[in-house]
This record gives C-alpha cells, structure tokens and sequence, in this order.
C-alpha cells in the first residue's frame, strides 16, 4: 500500500477521533463540565488541535522545504482549533471573548493560507 494512502487514512481516523473529542470531551475526563461558557468552549479546543493534525496528514505528505511545512501545520491546527471553538460555541453558549478568538483564528488561518500558496509558488 502507497505510503500517502496510508496517511491519508491515518489523518482521517484522526480528525474522526478530534471530532468525537471535541463533540465530546467527557469520554475521556472525568472533570465536570465547566458552569462559564468560555471554559466549557474551551475544553473543546484542545481536541481541535487533533483534528488540525490528522487534516495535516490527509493534505500535506512531505517534511521538506520547511516554510512549507510549517505554513501548512499552522494552518491545520488553527483551523482544527477553528473549527471545535464554533462547535463549542453552538453546544454551550456564546460570550463576546469567543467571538474575538473566531476572528484571530480565521486571520490566522487565511494568513498561514496565504503563507501556503506562497510557499508552493
């Protein structure tokens, strides 16, 4: 089996398990669930991390030129974290300092796009 077929797989069992996690952060803690909206968003976001790293795998296959690689893990990760933060949002509540964290994370995610496409120019 092609090596990139292989982590393509294992990224998507990955951004599987983050999405579960983040849906979900009690199957693996026996913390309560926080009573402030913003900490009970924010034990979400640590799983989106997860899934920014299995999207890494899925999408991008090699170690080399570093920019590269770096441009295209920050990326991931921010959008992972992007993506749990507004999961998080709809299943617990919003408060405005949420809000400021979704247009942090959207600026980061579309500069280290930018990054990106630059890199591979």
């Amino acid at each position: 089996m092609d090596s990139k077929i292989v982590l393509q797989v294992v990224g998507f069992i990955i951004v599987l398990l983050g999405g579960i996690l983040s849906y979900n952060p009690e199957l693996v803690s026996n913390k309560s669930i926080p009573e402030d909206a913003f900490q009970a968003v924010e034990r979400r976001v640590r799983w989106g991390f997860l899934m920014g790293a299995g999207m890494l795998l899925i999408f991008h296959h090699q170690i080399t030129p570093y920019f590269f690689t770096v441009a295209a893990l920050g990326m991931t990760l921010t959008l992972g974290a992007l993506i749990s933060r507004v999961m998080g949002i709809f299943l617990d509540g919003s408060v405005p300092r949420h809000w400021m964290w979704v247009a942090v994370e959207l600026v980061m995610v579309i500069g280290f796009g930018i990054w990106y496409v630059k890199q591979r120019i």
